[in-house]
This record gives C-alpha cells, structure tokens and sequence, in this order.
C-alpha cells in the first residue's frame, strides 16, 4: 500500500500527514483518508466509530426503557396483576441495588478486559432479563420472573451508565469527546421518555380496550376500589406481555449487532492520550479515592443527578397529592422532561467541545440556573404562588434539560481530573455515588407521613449546595493539555 507524508502547516512542527493513496483512489467506509503523526504518535480516526456510538447507545436505552418498564403503566398494572406500589417500586429499585452491588467488578471489566469484553457480557445479562420477562410462567406467577428480569436488567446498568467516556477516548478525537459522551449518555434519558410514550400505547388504561369502553359488567366494586373481571384482566395481561415480547425483540437485535462487531479498540488511537497506558486498576481506584477533587467533583454531581433521577420517578405520588395533577398529565411532563435532558445533553456537549475547556464555568451556570427553577417548582406545589398548569411544565422541563446537561461536561471533567485513571474506574466512580444517592431518596418515602413537599425541597437544595462544591474545585484539564500540546 502506497502512502506519502507531507507537512501541514497549521499542526506543530513535529505533526506529519501520512496520507493513504489507496484509501484517496477507493473511498471507505470504515476508515478515515489521512493519519496523522503527532510527537511520534500514529493517530486516526475511524467512521465505524459512529457505529460504535449508535449501537452502545441503542443498548443504553433499551436498558433505560426496560428498567423503567412499569412506571408509565402503574395504575393498569395493579389492577390486573394485583401488585402493590411496593412491588412496582422493587422492581425499579432494582437496578440502583445491583448497579451497587457490582459496580467495582464491571469497573475492573471496562479497564482491563476493555470494552468488546464489557459491553458483550452487559448486553447478554440485559437479553437473559429480557428474555426471562417472556417466559409464559401465568398472570399469577409473573411476579417472580419479572423480578428475576429486572435484576438481570439492573446488572446490565453499571456498564451502559458508565463506559460512556471510554467510548469517547477510545474512538473519537478530542474536539468529538464530549460530543460523544453525550450522545451516548442522553441515551438513557431518551429510553426512559420513550417508555413513557410506548407503554401506555400498549397496555392501554384499565377502562378502555381496543379504544372502546369496558362495559360496567367488567367491573366488581369493593371497599378498596374496584376488581376487574377475569376476562378483562386477562385482556390487559396479554398487553403486557406483548410489550414484553417487542422489548425482547429489539434487545435481541441489538445483542446480535454486537456480538457479530463490536471490537475493543480501534487499528490506530485517536490522539495521543488514548495511546497512553493507564493506570492499574488497583492503583487507579486508590489514587481515585485519595484525590480530594474527585471527590468534590463526584458528590456535586451525584447529589444534583442522583437525586433528579430518583425524583424524576416521583412525579405522580408529588403532584397528585400537592396540585391535583392526574397520572396521564405527569406522564407527559415526564416524557418531555426526558426529551429536554436528551436535547439539553447533545447541546451543551457540543458547545463545551468547541471551548476546548472551562467546563467548570459551564457546571456552575447549569447548577445555578436549576436551582432557580426548582425553588419555582417548590412555590407552586406549596401554594406560594397561584397555581397554573403552564408554570410547572415550564419549571420541571426547564429544570431537566439544566441538570441532564450537565451529565456529559461532568464525566468528561471528571476524566480530566483523574487521568492517568482508566476512564472506566473514574466515571464509575461517580456512578456509584450517584446510585447511592438515589437509593436513599427511594427509601425515605417509606418513614410514615412524610408527606411529598420535602421531595421538592430535597431538589431545589440539592442544586443548591453544589454551587459551593463547584466553586471550591479546581480545574485540571491533564489529558487535553496532552493532546492539544
């Protein structure tokens, strides 16, 4: 294969251009035409990265959308399986509880068996989960094989929350960096809007099938409420499972997609920190756990996304019983709560890439911003203000895509402010922090007559107290100054 270097003049003097004369004749899709040479160091990039981007975050959000499978259908899930708030709480909090109870070992997977190893195991346990909700065990059994699903599905979290970064240094190019981390961990956000949308289109509400009214007959009034006869029980069963069954099938495809491509690493590095070696993992999680600004970093972090995550699940408990907000409102607030953190994500990742920096700058504007329009939220479901419907779409939606787009410029920083450490153990670091956080929130509404406005507190202060965190931190941009030089 022929190749010829020659200087480019707006790259430092020791860059080189080698140029692929076969790559000029026969255009390709998988690679770039040029690799560069910069202090000794072969870079390329590569378009299959974008693969890699689009099948990972394919992944992350049918593990996001899954996970939060039974929030969207709660009131028509109670009725036919007959489950309690606790049983469809459980099966949420079941991916906080296993994302805490493997993170360090799918830590240790991301940095030393490095991604193909991680994301192949990830996706197998979410299709085993996938599949095990399918398995035809009857309404009266299911409990069992869901519960048994989502454990699998929260196993799947740790990685498909986290490998987000080493997606971005593995692949792409310091000015696409952040960019990518938040393609990759907008996602999530995506798959939790989508659920909103796609379950109720398929396990329609309790009083309606086929678009029709169910007549009275349906229906056996008790003390508690109503039970549903079994006929029309069993109709709606058949809904579920069926949302079962298309969540299985597009999991299945993507499990496929991976395991016939999904490669560990690129033939060249895209610059020339992704070329160096890392730490090893013990020692990278100790000097992770020594660094005092990591741990200002994580916590700022962890306590604004774990609490929003957490909080963000809680709508119906909060607005119904503070504004007399219904299910199928607070279900499209939701929904386009999560389309906000998707959009807020993909925009302020690409304007922090064309700073080439100042992340922090952009952490305490976000911040700050978001805790104004949480104190707003905390006035109209307090009765401060006079209630209108607009005002709290407005604040909530607001207030998502402020806090979601903070989540890529917060990995990328906090990668920044570790390296040498393998950017698997850093983010999962944080990541760890932040599932905690939001176990606690989850586990405080079971103290009795608590009551829902200290949730709304609990988010405005959240914001809060991280604008002095942030302030106190110190900005070290290692692995850039190495690949801007």
């Amino acid at each position: 294969m022929n190749m010829s270097n020659e200087k480019d003049p707006l790259l430092p003097g020791n860059t080189t251009i080698q140029k692929n004369e076969h790559y000029n004749s026969f255009p390709s899709l998988n690679d770039e035409d040029e690799t560069k040479v910069i202090g000794g160091s072969s870079v390329n990039t590569y378009h299959r990265r974008w693969y890699i981007l689009t099948l990972f975050s394919f992944l992350a959000f049918t593990q996001a959308s899954s996970w939060n499978t039974w929030g969207p259908i709660a009131d028509t899930t109670k009725a036919v399986l007959k489950w309690t708030d606790g049983d469809i709480a459980l099966l949420t909090n079941w991916g906080c509880i296993m994302f805490l109870l493997t993170a360090v070992f799918f830590s240790w997977l991301l940095d030393v068996k490095g991604l193909r190893w991680a994301i192949l195991t990830s996706a197998t346990i979410l299709q085993i989960g996938l599949i095990t909700r399918c398995i035809p065990v009857g309404i009266d059994n299911i409990k069992w094989t869901m519960n048994i699903g989502h454990i699998c599905i929260g196993i799947a979290g740790p990685v498909l929350m986290s490998a987000p970064t080493l997606i971005s240094a593995t692949w792409f190019p310091p000015t696409q960096r952040t960019t990518s981390t938040a393609l990759t961990s907008s996602a999530a956000y995506l798959g939790i809007a989508g659920s909103f949308l796609i379950g109720p289109v398929i396990v329609t509400d309790i009083k309606t099938i086929n678009q029709t009214d169910v007549n009275e007959t349906a229906f056996t009034y008790t003390d508690n409420g109503f039970d549903i006869s079994e006929a029309t029980r069993h109709e709606h069963f058949q809904e579920i499972m069926k949302l079962m069954y298309i969540e299985c099938a597009f999991g299945a495809i993507l499990f496929l997609c991976a395991l016939i491509y999904f490669p560990a690493k690129p033939p060249l590095p895209p610059s020339v920190s992704a070329s160096t070696v890392r730490e090893d993992f013990v020692k990278g999680l100790k000097r992770v756990i020594k660094n005092p600004q990591v741990w200002i970093l994580s916590l700022s972090y962890s306590i604004t996304t774990g609490l929003f995550n957490s909080w963000n699940t809680q709508f119906d408990t909060i607005f119904s019983n503070t504004v007399n907000v219904q299910q199928d409102v607070t279900g499209w607030i939701g929904f386009f709560s999560n389309i906000a953190g998707t959009v807020g994500g993909l925009v302020v990742g690409r304007c922090v890439d064309f700073m080439g920096g100042r992340m922090k700058i952009v952490l305490l504007i976000l911040t700050t911003l978001s805790a104004g329009f949480y104190i707003w939220v905390v006035c109209i479901c307090s009765k401060y203000i006079i209630f209108e419907l607009w005002q709290l779409y407005f604040a909530i939606v607001a207030g998502a895509f402020l806090v979601s787009s903070s989540v890529p410029v917060y990995f990328e920083l906090m990668v920044e402010t570790a390296y040498p450490v393998g950017e698997g153990t850093t983010t999962m670091f944080q990541a760890i922090l932040n599932n905690l956080v939001a176990l606690i929130f989850l586990f405080i509404p079971m103290i009795p007559n608590l009551g829902v406005l200290w949730m709304n507190w609990a988010m405005f202060g959240a914001c809060f107290i991280c604008i002095p965190l942030l302030i106190v931190f110190k900005e070290n941009y290692q692995r850039l100054k190495m690949d801007l030089k």
